[in-house]
């Protein structure tokens, strides 16, 4: 794939967006931390087979770690800066039902195998605040930094096949504040879709905030993956979906 140029070109459009309408926000700073619980569905390939994520590999639910860190400022034209982060680590361990051939190596009917799959995303977000009220709008452009590895092994061989790209991505997140009570409710979302690869990335919210800026979040994540040949993955077409709670700050 030929990110610089993808990154290039969608940089360019980013720079015709329009910039804030609002002046209400001089400074400030909005973190979050939380835990997401996740489950997987889906298949890959990486040969000639295309495995399930759950019949094949029978991957166990997990959870693993999410965090954001944003920067606002009242200066005319330039963006404002979000930084965000999420990890996927989880195993598996399954009898096949039949053989599966995964980066070159052969898995036989009836072997046990053990799975895991390590996924680690990093953003770097540029935004306009669009809207900046009891309701706020922002947009803008995300750049993914995503790496990985699937491991499949069993008692006698072992296939690897890595993963490394940089994706641009179109980034819009919308939230209302319920007036007098400190509960907001909130939607985020970024992605980009290109030929036959996609990567589309959605979180809804319920949140709230004390008058001294700390709060709680908590709703629904879902990350959907659909690549052709990405790296050492031939395809892959994989949901990754659970709920979310988060403690935040905002100042």
């Amino acid at each position: 794939m030929k990110s610089i140029g993808k990154i290039m070109a969608v940089a360019g459009l980013f720079g015709l967006m329009p910039v804030s309408t609002s002046a209400d926000t001089m400074f400030g700073i909005y973190a979050g931390a939380g835990t997401w619980e996740q489950q997987f569905s889906g298949d890959v390939s990486s040969g000639n087979s295309t495995v399930d994520v759950e019949d094949d590999l029978a991957l166990d639910d997990d959870s693993n770690t999410v965090f954001y860190v944003a920067l606002e400022h009242g200066v005319p034209l330039l963006p404002n800066i979000r930084a965000q982060h999420f990890a996927i680590d989880v195993d598996g361990s399954n009898v096949l039902s039949r053989s599966i051939e995964f980066n070159g190596e052969t898995f036989e009917l009836s072997e046990d195998i053990n799975t895991a799959i390590d996924l680690r995303q990093s953003d770097a977000v540029l935004y306009y605040e669009v809207l900046d009220n009891y309701l706020s709008l922002d947009v803008g452009l995300a750049v993914s930094f995503i790496e990985g590895s699937i491991d499949v092994a069993s008692a006698s061989q072992n296939a690897r096949a890595e993963f490394d790209e940089v994706l641009p991505m179109a980034y819009v997140k919308t939230r209302v504040d319920l007036p007098l009570t400190g509960l907001w409710l909130g939607a985020e979302a970024q992605g980009v879709s290109y030929q036959d690869n996609s990567l589309m990335e959605f979180n809804a919210q319920l949140g709230y905030e004390s008058k001294l800026g700390f709060g709680i979040e908590a709703g629904w994540r879902s990350v959907r993956i659909e690549v052709a040949e990405f790296d050492d993955v031939d395809s892959a077409k994989i949901d990754i979906s659970g709920p979310y709670a988060a403690l935040n700050y905002h100042f």
